[in-house]
């Protein structure tokens, strides 16, 4: 049995019952009968063939580790449903980052059955098929889904199930489904934040298990973690390639650096009186960011034009996530930022998290991962995290 997991059940775990073992076809059903009425209807029969391949392939003990970029998603949509689903996916994934030249946190890498093969290796493969289409992918869906889930579906209970290490170890496969195609896109764009975090999250945890892991004689910084924990009253992890460039607590700034390519990542915090507790603004930011950084690195300031933001939350601490590009007017240079400006109402302070990369004519997105991921290890309370690392390490 399969444990599957849907986002939108109350409890957020779907019974064991809802996904039928994967292994469910026995070989003896492939006799000459069976064969002779499958020749019949070649589409049928090629149908079949698709999904003895995914059952034969899941049911493997043998399986691989999964392959290729952490930001490439695998999808298959039945092509009589293709042109309903791929702009709301499109929208749900494909979000820009602010960089000079164009990329997107996440590309969709469009397959079929031809290119199953390929798709099953990799790290994240998404199946979107309405319960009523005639294609290879509905079927995969019906056939996989417990009359219990299936009837849940139809009611509006599930759209989303999670499955992990289908095909590949440490691989993500996503299944969305609902009654209808139309009912499918109309799910998909009201819950495009929703299923972004579902491959984000699963992006950065692996991103970060390679950030912060062991590299030759190389490893994670805790002696470093340790010290900027005591001097500053928060914790925040160091990968092996980062280091301390500037900053004193007296002064409530940190900067970390990376080079080859250029990264950093810098928090500050200033004192946050309770009438301001939610209340940001952004030309505030905008002008403490940009005198930071003409104090401690040669100028560099927010374009204009180019900050969006979206309310979050991380270690507890209510805020708001941006994202910007940084430019140097002197220099004509620039590149993307991410950020996190979070209250810490307990010890009354507010917090600039900032990450930025400068990499010229290479791509900027795994480099500004980076950045993300060192942001959200950071913890507010310097003794949970020294705990934390001391009793882990």
């Amino acid at each position: 049995m399969i444990d599957g997991e849907a986002l939108n059940h109350p409890k957020g775990v779907i019974p064991n019952s809802v996904w039928n073992p994967v292994c469910f076809l026995s070989f003896k059903f492939l006799d000459r009968r069976f064969l002779r009425i499958f020749l019949l209807n070649m589409k049928i029969f090629w149908t079949s063939l698709v999904l003895l391949l995914l059952f034969v392939i899941g049911c493997s003990k043998m399986k691989p580790e999964a392959i290729g970029s952490y930001n490439a998603i695998y999808t298959f949509a039945d092509k009589y449903e293709i042109e309903k689903l791929r702009e709301p996916l499109e929208i749900a994934f494909e979000r820009p980052i602010k960089t000079p030249r164009p990329e997107k946190l996440f590309r969709i890498e469009w397959g079929d059955t031809s290119t199953l093969d390929n798709a099953t290796v990799h790290h994240i493969v998404l199946i979107s098929a309405s319960l009523n289409s005639p294609g290879d992918w509905g079927a995969y869906i019906r056939m996989n889904l417990s009359p219990q889930a299936l009837d849940s579906v139809k009611l509006g209970k599930y759209n989303i199930f999670i499955k992990h290490d289908v095909w590949a170890k440490n691989q993500i496969l996503i299944i969305l489904t609902a009654p209808t195609v139309d009912e499918l896109s109309d799910y998909i764009i009201s819950h495009t934040d929703e299923l972004f975090k579902i491959v984000n999250d699963y992006c950065n945890e692996n991103v970060g298990e390679w950030l912060f892991g062991e590299y030759g004689s190389e490893g994670e910084k805790i002696d470093l973690e340790k010290k900027i924990a005591r001097q500053y009253g928060f914790g925040i992890r160091v990968p092996r390639m980062f280091d301390w460039e500037k900053g004193v607590a007296a002064e409530h700034f940190l900067w970390l650096r990376a080079l080859e390519p250029e990264r950093w990542v810098f928090v500050y915090w200033t004192p946050l009186a309770p009438a301001d507790v939610g209340k940001i603004s952004l030309k505030w930011f905008t002008h403490i960011r940009d005198s930071l950084c003409a104090i401690f690195y040669e100028g560099d300031s927010l374009q204009h034009g180019f900050l969006t933001y979206e309310r979050t939350s991380l270690d507890g601490l209510s805020g708001i996530m941006y994202r910007s590009r940084w430019f140097n007017a002197k220099k004509t240079l620039g590149g993307p930022v991410v950020g996190f400006i979070l209250d810490d109402v307990e010890n009354h302070r507010r917090y600039i998290l900032d990450g930025a990369v400068f990499a010229p004519s290479i791509k900027k997105e795994p480099y500004l991962r980076h950045c993300e991921v060192i942001m959200r290890s950071f913890r507010h309370n310097s003794k949970i995290f020294l705990n934390s690392i001391t009793s882990e390490k």
